[in-house]
């Protein structure tokens, strides 16, 4: 895949904080671009695309007001419009529950689908103890599963239980939202030693039931810990026993072997469904030495 052919979007605040770190670990190999209202999201030091939704003019945001960051969505789409349709699989980070998240995420993810791209929605879901913005959640979530090829649900108190254990900041990804899209960035378009593609992927996503992405880090000297960390995932409650889809890439280093690849994806597999379709890729990278990465898209659960 040429470079500009993965990009990642970040709407809303947070939606763009994600994003952009997460573009950071893969910016040769894909191209970010921030939509908001709020002019702050912008003021980083990662390069980006921009798409201004001012709803008032002040610069300030959208408060809880989906329909008007759609509607200013679609006013600028024709902006954007070339870079989607260029683009071959685009994902799309936010967080529901405010205005333009829950607003203009939906409107996105429809007119990346109409261009032919493969959309994969990221989305976190408020705490429980915000009853406001739960409910506007509740009703932006439907638009947005049902323009996507793949929508995730992100538990944010998963993730901020992720955020304390590594001392890092849940509004930042916990750095796990970036070792998430850097897997799945690098999976997709780096060449490796067993090849996974786009294709791969639609075969995998596009089985009946419900699916998530999983990430899980480790080291070369103890490959099941690997396989425990993915299985705990901060992404949602979802478990993936039984599942009838897989596709899995195992990376590392130099010193990764056939073993480490077999140790790792027979025990992660070993939980699906004895029938389970499983598409498995591996790559190694010097930047890995000594760790294994597993990255994994589990359908059909």
């Amino acid at each position: 895949m040429e470079p500009g052919s993965i990009l990642i979007v970040g709407v809303g605040g947070i939606g763009c904080s994600w994003s952009s770190r997460a573009h950071a670990r893969c910016q040769q190999l894909s191209e970010l671009l921030l939509v908001d209202a709020d002019e702050t999201s912008f003021s980083s030091e990662f390069e980006a695309h921009c798409l201004h939704l001012d709803a008032s003019g002040s610069g300030r945001g959208t408060a809880a007001l989906p329909n008007l960051a759609a509607h200013r969505l679609n006013e600028g789409v024709a902006n954007i419009q070339e870079m989607l349709k260029n683009s071959e699989l685009v994902i799309i980070l936010t967080a529901l529950g405010g205005g333009t998240g829950s607003g203009a995420a939906a409107e996105l993810a429809a007119r990346s689908s109409e261009t032919g791209s493969l959309v994969i929605s990221i989305v976190g879901m408020p705490f429980a103890e915000q009853p406001l913005r739960s409910a506007i959640a509740d009703k932006a979530l439907p638009a947005i599963e049902r323009n996507s090829d793949l929508c995730i649900r992100v538990s944010l108190e998963r993730l901020a239980w992720q955020a304390r254990h590594r001392e890092s900041d849940w509004k930042m990804g916990s750095e796990w939202i970036g070792e998430l899209i850097e897997g799945l960035v690098t999976t997709l378009a780096r060449v490796g030693k067993m090849n996974l593609d786009l294709m791969d992927l639609r075969t995998i996503i596009g089985r009946p039931g419900n699916a998530t992405l999983i990430v899980g880090n480790g080291t070369t000297s103890n490959p099941d810990e690997v396989v425990r960390i993915a299985r705990n995932s901060p992404l949602s409650e979802i478990s993936i026993d039984g599942a009838k889809g897989c596709m899995i890439q195992v990376e590392g280093g130099p010193d990764m072997t056939l073993g480490h690849l077999n140790m790792v994806s027979e025990a992660f597999v070993s939980a699906l469904d004895e029938d389970c379709q499983v598409i498995l890729g591996a790559r190694a990278t010097d930047d890995l030495a000594g760790r294994l990465r597993l990255v994994a898209v589990v359908s059909g659960l």
